[in-house]
């Protein structure tokens, strides 16, 4: 199904699905660009069902979408059906305790988490699944946690994984169990949910391949030992305790070390994000307390994945992604990662590149290559922490959500610019007219409402934003921005916002677009269901307003902009006799706009170094050591140009601090791992004893060395200097 076998109107619509705390509604959003004519919507959806529910979870296709009612079970709703049909009957039998459910890759599986209950028979498998059209159950488990990510599906679903006690057993589509893989004290697993080919694959050459799959294992600290992340692959590089079998045969067959590892000092938690290719993941870890006690936060680290290593093809790679210099560090002088997201598309030239927002506020945003993690270019420094990618990876909106203020920023990757907006002049005077805003600080918006759900359109050319309970019980809604930032006018929407307030709406969705083709693979040459449009151009049968006239209007669009801010400002703030901090106090005559509010501090950050750092590449330079830059003939040579023997003075220099650095590192490391060892053995005195007599031994052994005039090695000497300490914490102990 590709662009030029169908046409729009054979398309399917964008559809938003809203689920309130009354009923499940499905809406068509119709022609959304700026210049359609404004014709009146009528306020009015598709009613799926009416009732209280507890979840919802829609098809991979959008095709079908699964309700979950306490007082009935589980139903299921066709959202594309001629025939409007309102659910009554449970899909799944037995269903009203289901708490959580998801569906597989492709649709093809339900996966449903109940708590555990013991029949008569003795069988407590809660963990069930379950055809998705027919609604029986193929398969059951027991798990006591809540949480479905023991079981994953490969991305065409013909393998499923379960994780066990340190152990993740394999299936095939008939249940039957094909390998085996030993991972001690593995507490989560990851699997890519889809994959693409570059477009310089053939797809029949990539068919004839043996299917491999790509997987992560992560096993947490324990006893003092590292956090441990292994990049392997099914079915040869699985790690050596490892095993599977053929379809020819049932004999288990070794499998080989994993394609590489991580270990980590400081992880407690990971979050594994694929690239759209499942050649390549990044990995992000989290602690909650930062053990130092320099920071009120935890730390976060980001690390790149990658399956082959180009100094050595038969292995991966694992390394450290670095952040832009430009990158605020935090009290124990290591960057913070805000996130980080892959590029959607797979069919873009070359590596897929990933973008990351890090340092302390105000953050820098930032693209980087998706194979040397190296940063490429800078989207700017400001108050942002979601970086959200359209799915065809040419438009993406830096937004600042959550406890921050809400601004959005609207670029586009392909030309490496914020988006501009032609906004058409409603004037009488200057009527059939536009003007066009170019400046970033006219191109920052500010969300009309506090944000908690935010998405792009499968179609990549709107942008939601939605206020939803519980996380926030006033101004309920949801407004769509088009992809360059121009917010549509409610009249122009099929709902209306003042139905769900103040807090009935929960939560609101694009549908998702049809898979393309078999829905595994996006292969070469095939586009995704809704095509990959570049910006519109300028009105048609309209005049442009340039000089005076277009200064005109946009001071009269700066204007309404800042007095429907501060409209806003001032209802969130309880109006003039709201409470203003000591600090805030030394501005205006109302006690208001100190150096350190918010508003001068946005202002600031547009005006000073988040200007600087806004639309920069980032270049390395690739000449010969020592190559002098050529100018024009006649011109005057460059400043910053340094001799043959400058330059190789200054690569002394790095390569001895390196030297000095790495060493400094090392000891630390090795510092940190002996205080861990010891505080692990606090508690058991009688291991700390037996260690300790075990070190003595071997200072009596290195004695007897010495006297015998062997010469000892810097090890033996310390360990020498030791041996009062350790007979002195051996007296203490008292065993």
């Amino acid at each position: 199904m590709s662009s030029s076998s169908m046409n729009t109107e054979s398309r399917r619509p964008i559809q938003l699905l809203f689920r309130s705390k009354e009923a499940v509604e499905l809406f068509t959003l119709n022609n959304t660009s700026a210049t359609a004519p404004k014709a009146p919507v009528a306020k009015e959806g598709r009613e799926i069902y009416r009732g209280k529910t507890s979840f919802h979870v829609l098809n991979p296709n959008g095709e079908r979408v699964y309700i979950h009612d306490p007082s009935i079970g589980l139903l299921a709703a066709d959202i594309n059906s001629t025939n409007v049909h309102v659910p009554t009957a449970p899909f799944l039998p037995d269903s009203q305790a289901i708490q959580l459910a998801k569906c597989s890759p492709r649709g093809s599986y339900l996966l449903t988490w109940q708590r555990p209950v013991k029949t008569p028979d003795g069988n407590d498998a809660n963990l069930k699944i379950w055809d998705a059209q027919k609604g029986s159950v193929l398969k059951a488990f027991h798990c006591k946690k809540a949480t479905l990510d023991t079981l994953q599906w490969t991305y065409d679903e013909f393998l499923l994984f379960h994780m066990v006690t340190n152990e993740i057993h394999i299936y095939n589509n008939e249940w039957k169990q094909v390998a085996k893989v030993r991972s001690k004290d593995v507490a989560s697993f990851s699997l890519p949910a889809s994959k693409g080919l570059p477009k310089n694959i053939a797809p029949s050459i990539h068919n004839e391949q043996p299917t491999k799959y790509l997987f992560t294992t992560f096993s947490p600290s324990i006893k003092g030992k590292p956090s441990r992340v292994d990049l392997l692959r099914y079915p040869d590089k699985m790690g050596r305790d490892s095993s599977y079998s053929t379809i020819d045969t049932s004999t288990n067959i070794p499998s080989g070390p994993s394609l590489t590892s991580k270990s980590l000092f400081s992880a407690e938690e990971v979050q594994v994000q694929w690239s759209p290719r499942a050649d390549a993941a990044l990995l992000l870890t989290q602690t909650a307390v930062d053990s130092t006690g320099q920071s009120y936060y935890g730390s976060t680290h980001l690390f790149l994945l990658l399956e082959t290593d180009i100094k050595n093809p038969t292995v991966g790679l694992a390394m450290n992604v670095p952040t832009p210099p430009e990158a605020s560090k935090d009290a124990n002088g290591v960057v913070p990662i805000v996130s980080a997201n892959w590029f959607p598309n797979p069919n873009v030239s070359g590596s897929v590149p990933f973008g990351v927002i890090s340092g302390k506020m105000p953050a820098v945003s930032s693209l980087h290559h998706g194979q040397s993690g190296e940063p490429m270019f800078l989207l700017g420094k400001s108050h942002r922490n979601h970086m959200d990618i359209s799915p065809h990876g040419r438009f993406l909106v830096l937004g600042g959500y959550g406890n921050l203020a809400g601004g959005m920023d609207f670029w586009d990757r392909n030309k490496e610019k914020m988006i501009p907006r032609h906004v058409i002049v409603s004037d009488n005077n200057v009527d059939g007219s536009y003007v066009t805003m170019k400046e970033p600080n006219d191109l920052t918006l500010t969300s009309c409402s506090p944000v908690v759900g935010h998405e792009w359109a499968p179609d990549s050319r709107t942008y939601l934003v939605c206020t939803t309970s519980p996380r926030m019980n006033v101004e309920n809604g949801v407004h769509i921005y088009r992809y360059d930032g121009s917010l549509i006018d409610e009249k122009e929407l099929p709902w209306s916002n003042e139905g769900y307030r103040p807090d009935k709406l929960l939560s609101a969705q694009y549908v998702p677009a049809p898979l393309v083709g078999d829905g595994s693979v996006v292969e070469p040459g095939r586009e995704f269901y809704y095509p990959d449009r570049p910006q519109s151009p300028p009105p048609r049968g309209m005049v442009e307003l340039k000089g005076e006239a277009a200064n005109k209007v946009l001071a009269g669009l700066r204007q309404k902009s800042v007095a429907s801010k501060q409209s806003a400002g001032a209802r969130a703030g309880g109006g003039e006799g709201a409470y203003v901090p000591p600090g805030a106090r030394k501005g205006n005559a109302a006690g208001r706009g100190g150096g350190t509010s918010l508003a001068e501090r946005m202002r600031q950050e547009r005006e000073g170094s988040a200007a600087a750092t806004m639309g920069k590449k980032v270049t390395k330079k690739t000449g010969l050591v020592g190559a002098s830059s050529v100018g024009p003939v006649g011109s005057a040579p460059a400043e910053d140009a340094k001799s043959k023997n400058a330059i190789r003075r200054e690569k002394q220099r790095l390569a001895k601090e390196k030297a000095e650095k790495e060493a400094i590192e090392a000891e630390q490391r090795k510092k940190e791992e002996e205080a861990a060892r010891v505080e692990a053995n606090k508690n058991d005195p009688e291991k700390r004893a037996k260690k300790l007599k075990k070190t003595l031994k071997q200072i009596d052994e290195i004695k007897a060395k010495a006297a015998d005039g062997i010469e000892l090695n810097e090890d033996q000497k310390k360990k020498l200097e030791s041996e009062d300490d350790l007979r002195a914490e051996l007296a203490a102990l008292g065993l």
